[in-house]
């Protein structure tokens, strides 16, 4: 019987839509059984720096022997620590009503990447509008009776909006005096904000 489920989670992983593991890395210490001489050291410093693929040079040597050594300090033999990577499968417990909200996340993504796609190719033209504010603040900043200019955030985005502007970037500026642009770090006046916004121009 063919396992749908199993289809659908091959798909998902596929689409690269959702992360679908999770990487994690412990640091683990390997005993080499090795007796703690100076020759053993040197052999297993040689070989730690080939699998971290560093050079055999003086300075690497000098440093792997003495991690061995550290590493080593209360054993007998000649130990080292290994970093190993663990992958866990985030999918692992999913099940079906879980594995149909991916599929659909996995099915926007993919259907926005195509509308993306299609008008990078069919040559669409776009019109931008820059809004320079001194003061912005959330609604519920406002403050009554105050004489400070403001824009409220939520204003500003839904008059642009219903213009068919959406937000492209949004940036910060140090103003200096007579409104001259100033490098960071220097001293300045105020600090403005900057949205940039975008509309596709039909036609």
């Amino acid at each position: 019987m063919i396992d749908i489920n199993q289809i659908m989670l091959d798909m998902i992983r596929k689409s690269n839509s959702v992360a679908t593991s999770s990487v994690n890395e412990i640091e683990e210490i390997v005993d080499t059984g090795l007796e703690k001489t100076e020759d053993n050291i040197q052999q297993i410093a040689f070989e730690y720096l080939d699998n971290k693929g560093y050079a055999r040079s003086v300075q690497n040597m000098d440093k792997a022997k003495q991690h061995i050594t550290d590493v080593s300090q209360y054993s007998d033999t000649v130990c080292f620590r290994k970093t190993r990577r663990i992958v866990e499968d985030l999918l692992s417990e999913a099940e079906g009503e879980d594995i149909e909200k991916l599929m659909n996340v996995c099915l926007l993504d993919n259907l926005m990447k195509v509308s993306d796609k299609l008008d990078s190719m069919s040559g669409g033209r776009y019109e931008y509008a820059v809004e320079a504010i001194d003061e912005i603040l959330l609604d519920n900043e406002k403050t009554g009776g105050s004489l400070l200019e403001f824009v409220s955030l939520q204003t500003l985005l839904n008059r642009y909006a219903a213009q068919g502007f959406r937000v492209k970037a949004v940036t910060t500026r140090e103003i200096g005096s007579g409104g001259k642009l100033m490098m960071a770090g220097f001293n300045s006046v105020k600090k403005q904000t900057v949205v940039i916004f975008e509309r596709r121009v039909e036609g």
